[in-house]
This record gives C-alpha cells, structure tokens and sequence, in this order.
C-alpha cells in the first residue's frame, strides 16, 4: 500500500517534491496537538508557504534541466513545464524560475538591496549630495529619521507570551463575600446611628487593593460629625487603618475606603493590553499608566501634560516597580525614533537591567562609556549638555515659528527630521543632593522651568522627602506627584501638601495629585525575570538604531 501511494504522488504527482508531504502532515498533528501556541502557529505558517513555493517550483526545475527524468519532476512538472515553454519559450522559462529564486531568497533571508554592492561611481554621488544636504541643514544633533524596514509595532503574541503567569484570579466574590460586605455595612450604619448621624443609602465599591463605601447623608447633616468618627468606625470594623474622604469630589456622598482582606495583584499584562488602555492613550503623546483606581479603572496619564513627575516614598514601598512600570509602558507606546531616555541611578543596580536597549533608545554624551549614569560626579556634565541641548531646540522651534516639539515635528514630518522626546529619570535624588548641593538644584530647577516646550520630561524619584531634598523651588516646579507609603505625617505633607501616605498599606498602594486632585491607585506589578525578558526583546528587534548624542558640556558653567 506504501508502494502504491509513494508511486502516486512521485510518478503521477510533483515527483521529489511529493517528500514534503509528510513533513506537512507532521507539522499538522503538533499544531492539533499544541493549539494553544501561539509562537508554534507562526512558525507552522511560515513552514507551509516554503513547502508550497518547493512543491510549485522544484519539478518545473528538474524537468527544465534534466527532461528525461520523470521521477525527479513527476507528472505535474511535465505538464506544467510544457506549457510554460510553449508560452514563454525555453530562456523566458530559465529567467522566471530564476527570478522567482531570487524573489524567494529576498524575502526568506530579509535581505535589504540598500546593502547590495554598487558602483563606486553611484556611491561617491549619492555621498556628495547627503553633505550638501547636511551642510545647508546645520542644525545639531537633528536626528535624520529613515522609514525603517521593518514595522515597529510590537509583536503582541510574544509579549503576551512572556508575560503570561500563572496567577490567581480574584473575583469581587472572592475579595469580600455579599455576607462581609452587608456586614461591614451593618457596622458602619450601626456606630453612625449611635452618634445620631442619618444617612439616606450606603453603597461599596470594590477595588484592587481597598473597598471604598459611600455615605448619603440627609439634609443637615454636619461632614466633620462624620470626619470626627474615624477611630471608632476603624475600631468596629476591625481594620489596620481607614481614610475617610468628605466630600468626595464631583459627588454627594462621602467615603470611608477601608483595605480589602484579600489584595486583588494588578500585573502589567492586564494594563498593557487591555482596550480601556489603548482607548484613553492612543492621542496622547507620552503615555504612562499608573495603575487602576478604587472603581477597576485604569488610569493613564499624559507626561507632556504635567510635565514632570516627582514620586517619594520609603524604601520597598514600589518605587522602583513603579519606574519599570513608567519605561515598560513606553517602550510599548512609542518607537524608538519618538523618545530617547536619560537614565542617573546612583545606587548603580536598580535600572541596570536597560543597558541592552542603550543604543536605540538612550541619549548620551559623545564620549560616554556608560550610558546609565551611575557616577555622581558626571551627573552634573550631562545635565549641563541637556540645559544646552534644550536652549538648541528652543533655537530651531524659533527659526521655524512653532511653539512645541509637536507642531515642529508634524511640519517637518515630511522631510524626514524628526526631534525626539527626551525623558530624564532620576532613581535617587537625595543622593544627587547631597554631594552637589547647588548645581544640580540649579540645573533641575531650570529644566523644570523651560524644558516642557521642546518636549524634555523629568521624572524624579527619592525616598527621603524631606525638605532639605524636596525645596520648594523644586515643588512649585513639579505640580504632579505620586506617594508611595511613608513613615511621618511631616514626609507627607512634604511630598503632597496633606496629610494621607502615612496610613497607605504599601506593596503599591499610592496617592497621585496634580493641581490639588488626589487619587488613590494600585500601581502595576512587574516581575524583575519578566523585565529582563522585555528589555531583551527590545534589544534584539531595534539592533539597527543608532546612539542619540547630546551636545558636549560646556565647562565653564
């Protein structure tokens, strides 16, 4: 029986080529089998479209070159090969097998024909017109942005591979029963009416990390009677620590969030590629998730609407976890030609994990060794380069009467020059403060003032907020802020002008406030194996990208 069908397929069928046909079967079961996949299916594709160009190709091929042969061409590739020769002759046979190898070959091997040898001649031209172009436009460091090969759009089938976890799922079930919901609300009504305190309905929202229970009060009712209760509602209910906030903004209710038994994990897949987030980002410019809010809602900011971000907490409290959370969303955002980062970790190990992703997205001195800055005496030079880097943007944004990076770089969009975003983020300021009082505060203060226009971002973390660290020239600067959990109401008061981190229950529980606005959100977690995992998935996909320079410092400053 094997007999028969092998003589089938080779004689009466494509000849040789017919061996690829167990191979296709093989492919197939361990698709059926191993469905789930993802990596596997592409892989199978492109396994089937090689099959089928040999199939096609190959008994044309032998019965071109070795006629007398059926067994190589088999029935299919005599009469498909007489046919082609009766249409195109013998030499148009030769020249469409041979192009459709080379056509084969090009987009197997991804080969760029920019990368083909040409004449000396065409070369020298092509050079002496590129340095008349550059000498007519001198403007420094203006990066010439070429259409890239390939798409810079994320392959979403393998982030979400890697950062797919077996993780537990927590329904609001599971969180807090409808029997321990009704009964925190039995509590809270029951140590309300001991006080005389009326309220029309009480209802529960329930979030990642804290349910938030609103109060109707009737007509007349006094909000500091209610404020004035929050030891003994925390005493009844049984909990580590409460807030009560009255009035909740743009509502007429007040809250009391008290923490969850059970923390609900909010992890970066579920932020990345959810509909919510791509809906609330995609017409911004600098998109950063925080996290979800006490209603499941994620909430994503605009950096170049801040401008500049100033987060504090104590140590282990998520703010390292909240900074990879910053550069994992926009290396998912945006392409490497649209943001460029800075990177000052003085304690050398805490964003260590990007150097794989320096030449594509980092901006750098000319003569830097380093791209993260880890040494504090060159700190100061590559502020210094960025002040002149900013004053040089400020230049072109004049020359071409625009206002912002944005209108600059959608009229020039068609000329191909394109000027970056620039985000400088700073792991450990006090360390920076200690050692260079002065001059880094000098250089801070003024990228805060002026730098927002030509599109550079500061996003400055400490975990001492002190006023000695935190000055107000600084503050006034940085109107949006995030608080991690810290150890005094003072540190509080320092970072976010209120009382309220002290009693956040850590683990990326924050405060962000901007204009007087303060929201609670759980911010993301990222495991450290799958960031490493991002960040060399970035490396290998943008290999061809080259080192943002800025200018060299001046010394004299």
């Amino acid at each position: 029986m094997g007999a028969a069908i092998s003589h089938y397929f080779i004689h009466c069928g494509t000849g040789v080529s017919a061996f690829s046909i167990p191979i296709f079967l093989f492919l197939t079961g361990l698709k059926i089998i191993f469905i789930k996949k993802k990596l596997l299916n592409n892989f199978y594709k492109s396994t089937i479209y090689k099959l089928l160009f040999f199939n096609v190709w190959l008994p044309i091929f032998f019965y071109v070159i070795i006629p007398n042969q059926g067994i190589f061409s088999g029935v299919f590739g005599f009469e498909i090969g007489n046919y082609l020769i009766h249409l195109f002759g013998k030499v148009g046979l030769y020249m469409l097998i041979f192009t459709s190898i080379i056509f084969y070959l090009i987009i197997v091997f991804h080969i760029n024909i920019s990368t083909l040898p040409i004449k000396n001649g065409i070369k020298k031209k092509t050079q002496n017109i590129n340095k008349k172009i550059d000498t007519k436009l001198n403007f420094h460091n203006m990066k010439i942005v070429n259409q890239p090969n390939m798409n810079y759009d994320l392959d979403k089938n393998i982030l979400h591979s890697i950062l797919s976890k077996k993780k537990e799922y927590f329904s609001s079930i599971d969180l807090k029963t409808d029997l321990e919901l009704e009964s925190n609300k039995k509590k809270i009504i029951q140590i309300l009416n001991y006080y005389n305190i009326e309220i029309s309905e009480l209802k529960a929202n329930i979030g990642p990390t804290i349910t938030l229970y609103e109060i109707y009060p009737k007509l007349g009712t006094r909000i500091s009677k209610i404020k004035n209760l929050k030891n003994e509602i925390a005493l009844n209910l049984s909990a580590i620590s409460i807030r009560i906030i009255a009035p909740i903004p743009g509502k007429g209710s007040i809250g009391i969030e008290i923490p969850n038994y059970k923390r609900s994990p909010v992890y970066i897949k579920d932020i990345l590629f959810s509909e919510e987030s791509n809906k609330k980002s995609h017409k911004m410019e600098l998109p950063i998730s925080l996290g979800k809010t006490v209603f499941n809602e994620i909430f994503i900011i605009d950096l170049a609407k801040m401008p500049h971000l100033l987060i504090a907490g104590s140590t282990g409290q998520g703010k390292s976890v909240g900074l990879n959370v910053m550069i994992v969303f926009l290396l998912y955002k945006k392409n490497p030609e649209d943001i460029k980062f800075i990177l000052i970790d003085p304690k050398k190990v805490e964003l260590s994990v990007y150097k794989k992703i320096s030449k594509s997205y980092f901006a750098t001195l000319p003569n830097s060794i380093e791209p993260i800055i880890t040494d504090l005496h060159k700190v100061k030079n590559i502020l210094n380069s960025l002040c002149q880097e900013m004053d040089q943007r400020y230049a072109i944004l004049e020359k071409h009467k625009v206002r912002n990076i944005k209108e600059y770089n959608n009229i020039i969009k068609y000329n191909k020059y394109h000027l970056p975003y620039i985000i400088l983020i700073i792991d450990e300021f006090a360390d920076l403060n200690i050692n260079n009082n002065q001059k880094i505060e000098i250089y801070i203060t003024r990228l805060a003032q002026l730098a927002r226009a030509v599109g550079i971002h500061l996003i400055i973390a400490t975990q001492r907020p002190s006023v000695d660290v935190i000055t107000g020239l600084i503050k006034s600067n940085f109107t949006a802020r995030i608080a991690f959990r810290v150890s005094s109401k003072i540190d509080s008061r320092t970072i976010l002008d209120c009382t309220g981190a002290e009693q956040l229950i850590g683990k990326g529980d924050m405060f962000f406030s901007n204009k007087n606005e303060l929201i609670r959100l759980q911010c993301p977690f990222i495991e450290l194996s799958d960031l490493k995992k991002i960040v060399d998935f970035y490396g290998k996909n943008h290999k061809q990208n080259e080192y943002f320079f800025l200018p060299e410092p001046n010394m004299n400053e």
